[in-house]
Order: C-alpha cells, then structure tokens, then sequence
C-alpha cells in the first residue's frame, strides 16, 4: 500500500493549537478586575504619598511665628514667655553682630521702654546654652547689648538665667534676639521675661517748671537780702 508522507509542515503545532483555543470568559473578567484593582491600589498609594509629603512639608518647614524682628512677640514684665528656635532662620551672617552666636537661629521679642531700668533674664529647658542681644531697630545692627557669651546652660529647673540690664527709654521699642548655641537640628527649648522697678518711670523736668524753680530762688535770694539789709538797719 502506498501511504502519503506526512511531513511536519503538514502536522498541526502544539503552540498553533493552544493559539486556536479560546479563552474563557471567567478568566477575562478576572483579568479585567485585577486590572481595576491594580489601578485603584496604585491611586490610593500615590494620593497617600501626596498628603504624607504635604504634611512633612509643613511640619518640617514650618517657621514660628516671632522668626522675624517685624513679627516680635511683645512681652509684659514679669510674665514668662516660652519658645523654641528648633525651626527658625539665621537672621545675621556674623556671629558677633550683638552679643555671641548672632548668626545662630534665632526668635525675637519685643520691649516697649518705659523711662526704667529693664534686666532680660532668659533660661534653657533643654540643657542647651541659649544666648541673645537687644537691638533698637528692626533690620539694622543697632545693638543696645547683650550678656557675656554662656560657656554652660542657663538651667531654668535650677533658678539660673542668663541676664542682661539696660535702660529703656520711654516709648521706645526693643527687640530681643533669643539664639540657639548649637548647629543640632534641634535647638533650645528657652524661657524668656523681664523686670522692671515698679514705681513711676523718672521724668525729665519741663522749661515751664525749670523757669518756675529759677524765679523761685530769685525771690527766694531777694527776700534774705532784704531781711539782712533790714536788720541792719535796725542795729
């Protein structure tokens, strides 16, 4: 018998034959849901990324409010303020603009003089040396003074401060500039008030009163001449 040669060209593949084969409608929709799934975990993943950047942003890079002269926290005597220079900016280059470490961050507060003697004290609570200078105007380098350069905290749990007195004339304004001693992230956890003597503030005299007091001793002279001359004369 004559049989054909079957060569194998002519014999069907496995892989032609899986490609004949169709698949399954369950199959499609698994794929297809997966696929969903997929897009939806990768939305939810990419938006909770979004909202943790944010919020470090603004954790991380949120400055205090008193960062600058012009937004200085304005104190009362005798009443205890707290701050925290951890994450405020560096408001002079030179570290010996006023007083020691002024190109260290740094908070600023205000005085308002009243014709007396003002003494700033400030203390640490972080066991970090804090130092800082008063200066008369904002944005200059105007500086009233400031205490010598700390060598060890200033503990507050302890009674110690760093203190500096100077005199405040009346109605001006004095910015005190709190720095941290350090380059750590974090900076000094710091107490910052003030005194002052409670009695009235001393005033200057007037022309009108100083021309009062002159006429005064004149008629004062000219009645203890007169009565000398009159007893005098009597004798």
């Amino acid at each position: 018998l004559f049989l054909p040669m079957v060569t194998a060209k002519d014999t069907p593949s496995p892989v032609h034959h899986q490609q004949r084969q169709q698949t399954h409608p369950s199959s499609l929709i698994l794929e297809i849901k997966f696929r969903k799934s997929r897009k939806v975990m990768v939305s939810r993943l990419v938006l909770a990324l979004t909202v943790l950047l944010a919020h470090c942003a603004i954790v991380v890079f949120a400055a205090p409010p008193n960062d600058r002269c012009v937004d200085a926290v304005f104190l009362e005597p005798f009443e205890p303020v707290d701050g925290d220079n951890t994450d405020a900016n560096y408001d002079y280059i030179n570290q010996g603009v006023c007083g020691p470490r002024s190109d260290r961050r740094a908070l600023w507060y205000e005085i308002q003089g009243k014709g007396k003697v003002v003494t700033v004290y400030v203390c640490t609570n972080n066991e970090k040396i804090t130092d800082y200078g008063v200066f008369h105007t904002c944005n200059t380098q105007q500086c009233v003074g400031a205490p010598p350069q700390q060598v060890e905290p200033a503990n507050c749990d302890t009674g110690d401060a760093n203190i500096f007195s100077f005199e405040a004339e009346l109605g001006e304004d004095y910015f005190v500039h709190v720095r941290s001693d350090t380059l750590d992230p974090e900076g000094t956890n710091f107490t910052i008030w003030y005194t002052e003597p409670t009695d009235e503030p001393t005033m200057a005299p007037s022309e009108s009163s100083m021309r009062y007091d002159a006429v005064s001793l004149v008629s004062i002279a000219i009645s203890a001449v007169g009565c000398w001359l009159f007893g005098a004369a009597i004798m």
